[in-house]
C-alpha cells in the first residue's frame, strides 16, 4: 500500500503528484501507485467500483467516510487529499521504520498474520533474556 512519503519519489515524481488537483485525480493515482485494479481498490474503501470509477472521474465526490478510511488506509494525508496542501508525513519514525511499515501493508492478511506472530515471538525471546 501507498506511503506518501517525499523521500520516496523522485523530484519529478513528488512534483507530478503534487499537481494533481481534483480528488478524483488524486484518488486514481493511489490505486495505480498500489497496483490495484478498480475492484480491488473499491473493495478496500467498501465502496462499489462503479462509485470508484465515479470518483475518479470527477463526475461525484467521495465521502467524507471514505476519505477518511482512504486516509488512514494508505497513509495519504489529508490536506493533500482535500485541499492539495504540501506535507511531508514522518511522524518521527526512520526511513527502515517506514519500510517495514510499507513492506506489511504490501502483504496479503495471511502473511501480515505472520509476520504478527513472528514479531511477538521475538519480542518474548528478547525479554526472557534480559
Amino acid at each position: 500500500m501507498l506511503l506518501f512519503y517525499k523521500h520516496q519519489f523522485t523530484k519529478a515524481r513528488w512534483k507530478m503528484l503534487n499537481s494533481i488537483t481534483s480528488v478524483g485525480e488524486k484518488i486514481k493515482s493511489i490505486r495505480r501507485q498500489n497496483k490495484m485494479t478498480q475492484i480491488e481498490f473499491a473493495q478496500s474503501l467498501e465502496i462499489s467500483q462503479a462509485t470508484l470509477s465515479e470518483i475518479e472521474s470527477g463526475k461525484t465526490k467521495p465521502s467524507f467516510d471514505v476519505l477518511v478510511l482512504l486516509a488512514d488506509k494508505y497513509m495519504v494525508d489529508m490536506n493533500w487529499l482535500i485541499i492539495n496542501r504540501k506535507v511531508e508525513l514522518h511522524f518521527g519514525l526512520q526511513e527502515d521504520e517506514l519500510k517495514l511499515l510499507q513492506n506489511y501493508r504490501n502483504l496479503q492478511d495471511i502473511a501480515q498474520e505472520e509476520l504478527l506472530d513472528y514479531s511477538m515471538l521475538k519480542l518474548q525471546r528478547y525479554q526472557r533474556n534480559k
